[in-house]
């Protein structure tokens, strides 16, 4: 859907329209951004339901249907700021990049490999860590005031929460990939809002960006987002699970994996591992987690994040290294800098690396068409 969405502003839809059109058929990607526009504050009680291990992340019961109607003023905002159904993607790089892009990875101006200089961050990374050593340069240097990422709870294990950090020593606790989604764009608002904080970086997924590009451009949009954000870090991504699906019924209930043991959990193109105390203590493979995927992720195109300053993934990349697209001029002089001051180091990619990011991002491509 979001390849060519509507793109221009529809009157007389509300939530009412957002439900039965996006949330209801499963498409709604749970990137926060109806949420975050809503001048009425009327959608939080939505995000307490992704909370609740009973429902479904993208369930909205009869009874909280109910209040938000109640509450709502048709306004129309959440409607024509999802990107679910505003989004155009060849709209969007024609505005960001000025041609929309010819090839499935998109507008880059570097593929490289990389990873952090600091060994507690890279002890601690998904790959290599150049997101979390990217935003300590950030920070550090006064680039940025906050940084809107991803971190998990305690209890439930895993659960992703979105989250603000303005101290470059809590960094930590937003490493690994979590595979569920969150409503990122909501933590970008409490960022400016809650926090008040201007100049913010976001490590986001394709779904989130989107959410992001859309509140800018939208005639009802948010644009002080994306008028605060210094640099968005674009995460690669070929889907995610619900949470429950993934971790209490795939994990939890089929496997017996006890979630608070679990110190990482990798997918790759084949496998998925899930790390138990640092030790490999499940591999099967991908197929498996097939039928979990949500309905949403079936029809992204996007695997590299295509609108992002600068995408990372551990595609293409040998194990503790981040491969590393470098898309806008403004995340160039940052990435050589960060390079500089010895925050990363990095390395020239294969062209055969890039010919197999190449093809994943084709296949994603091909996927979401299809479906």
């Amino acid at each position: 859907m979001f390849l060519e969405g509507k793109g221009k502003m529809v009157e007389g839809k509300s939530f009412a329209a957002l439900m039965k059109e996006v949330v209801t058929p499963g498409l709604c990607t749970v990137c926060g951004t109806c949420v975050a526009v809503c001048p009425y504050n009327v959608l939080v009680v939505r995000e307490e339901s992704f909370r609740r291990l009973e429902l479904r992340e993208l369930e909205v019961t009869q009874e909280i249907h109910k209040s938000i109607e109640e509450l709502c003023e048709r306004c129309g905002f959440c409607y024509n700021n999802c990107p679910e159904i505003m989004f155009d993607l060849r709209k969007a790089e024609r505005k960001e990049f000025g041609t929309a892009a010819r090839s499935e990875l998109g507008h880059f101006l570097e593929a490289c490999k990389a990873q952090a200089t600091d060994e507690k961050i890279l002890s601690n990374a998904q790959s290599g860590g150049v997101a979390t050593a990217l935003l300590e340069y950030l920070l550090n240097n006064g680039l940025i005031d906050a940084a809107v990422t991803v971190t998990t709870a305690e209890q439930p294990a895993w659960k992703p929460i979105p989250t603000v950090i303005v101290d470059p020593k809590h960094l930590w606790q937003a490493q690994k990939t979590k595979y569920t989604p969150a409503a990122t764009v909501i933590a970008a608002k409490s960022a400016l809002y809650e926090w008040g904080r201007s100049r913010i970086a976001v490590v986001a997924t394709p779904c989130q960006v989107r959410g992001i590009h859309t509140a800018n451009i939208s005639p009802k949009g948010y644009t002080r987002i994306s008028q605060s954000t210094e640099l968005i870090v674009g995460l690669f991504c070929y889907g995610t699970y619900s949470y429950n699906d993934l971790f209490m019924k795939f994990l939890a209930k089929k496997h017996r994996v006890n979630l608070e043991n679990i110190s990482k959990i990798d997918l790759d193109t084949e496998k998925l591992r899930v790390y138990i105390n640092n030790e490999v203590g499940l591999e099967i493979h991908r197929h498996q987690l097939h039928r979990y995927l949500r309905e949403s992720c079936r029809r992204c195109h996007d695997f590299t994040n295509r609108l992002a300053d600068i995408s990372l993934g551990g595609v293409g990349s040998p194990k503790k290294w981040t491969t590393v697209i470098i898309r806008t001029e403004r995340a160039r002089r940052i990435f050589d800098d960060a390079v500089k001051q010895g925050h990363v180091r990095k390395e020239t990619l294969s062209n055969g690396a890039l010919e197999e990011i190449k093809r994943l991002a084709k296949l994603k491509f091909d996927e979401g068409a299809r479906d």
